[in-house]
């Protein structure tokens, strides 16, 4: 049977452990507004996810650069053997060992998890399992994960989020390191990331930009910092308006409108001025009168008569004064 229908009616939990149960392979697609997001199956098992906000959507070799996995220099050497050979640059990092095998694995993984976390926040949204689809067919990397497994993280992920965005409700906040000693903590090389990335000026939002941590852990490590005071918020940024565009003004464009309503405003007047003169004024038109023909032309009618021995009949005087 088709799987299909809204996320406020049947949640993606359940959805997801229907294709686990019955083994199914192919592609759930789920879209929310502008957003978009395809998870793959292979006999129930996910191979990959997709996310894209708008025209928005990160590929896994940018990604890559992101993480601090390879150097900026490093991809950008990749990128012209891309353009000279039009080998795909995901067969260059590997081929040519730039990162290994087990390196990309990982961070698939870890960008598979980080999709499931985020739609697991949706209440609504449409879904629909295409059935032997194949979400990346051209794909070097086989990857598989168990859906329980993705199932149960993400709900763990989920609970400990409603508390985390109790402490931190924007992405536009920045936080600042806050210097205490006496506290002798010492953070996890993960939080010292974070803490290594903040300068006073860097939002929630561009810290997960750029530390390569994932929205999920980007927040998480900066509430275990706020919660043990090692950071406090600075100050929000202003999120900016957008402007709508002004469409162009164009005479052109007007040109036929204004033509087709003078049209109609002619036709309404000609009927209005026409109905108005058939009720309210008569017009008399006399083109044959009997004080025409008798009075002022009794001179013709006399040479008429001499000429034909007869009277001129009314047309024929009619005619002759017409010509």
């Amino acid at each position: 049977m088709p799987i299909e229908g809204d996320l406020k009616s049947l949640n993606l939990s359940s959805v997801m452990q229907l294709i686990s149960q019955e083994n199914l392979t192919g592609v759930l697609k789920i879209k929310r507004r502008n957003e978009v997001v395809d998870i793959g199956f292979s006999t129930g098992q996910v191979t990959g996810a997709f996310y894209e906000k708008g025209e928005k959507a990160e590929r896994m070799e940018k990604y890559l650069v992101r993480s601090g996995i390879i150097g900026k220099n490093v991809y950008e050497l990749v990128e012209e053997i891309h353009q000279e050979t039009k080998r795909p640059i995901m067969n260059i990092i590997l081929e040519d060992k730039y990162v290994t095998r087990d390196q990309v694995e990982s961070l698939i993984k870890f960008k598979i998890q980080e999709v499931i976390d985020e739609i697991f926040t949706w209440n609504d949204g449409a879904f629909k399992f295409e059935q032997n689809s194949i979400i990346y067919p051209k794909s070097v990397i086989r990857i598989r994960m168990n859906t329980e497994g993705l199932i149960l993280e993400a709900a763990r992920r989920f609970d400990e989020w409603s508390k985390i965005s109790k402490s931190i409700t924007s992405g536009d906040i920045v936080f600042k390191k806050v210097e205490r000693p006496e506290l002798k903590l010492k953070p996890s090389a993960e939080e010292e990331r974070v803490l290594s990335l903040l300068n006073g000026h860097r939002s929630v939002d561009d810290m997960i930009e750029i530390s390569g941590l994932g929205k999920f852990r980007t927040y998480s490590y900066l509430y275990r910092l706020l919660s043990t005071g090692q950071i406090t918020m600075a100050y929000a940024k202003p999120t900016p308006k957008k402007i709508r565009q002004k469409k162009d003004f164009s005479i052109k464009a007007l040109r036929m409108p204004i033509t087709l309503a003078i049209a109609v405003v002619v036709l309404i007047l000609e009927f209005i001025i026409g109905n108005y003169f058939a009720s309210n004024k008569t017009v008399a038109i006399d083109l044959i009168n009997d004080d025409f023909y008798v009075t002022d032309h009794a001179h013709y009618q006399r040479i008429f008569f001499y000429k034909h021995n007869r009277m001129p009949a009314v047309n024929e005087v009619v005619e002759i004064f017409e010509k």
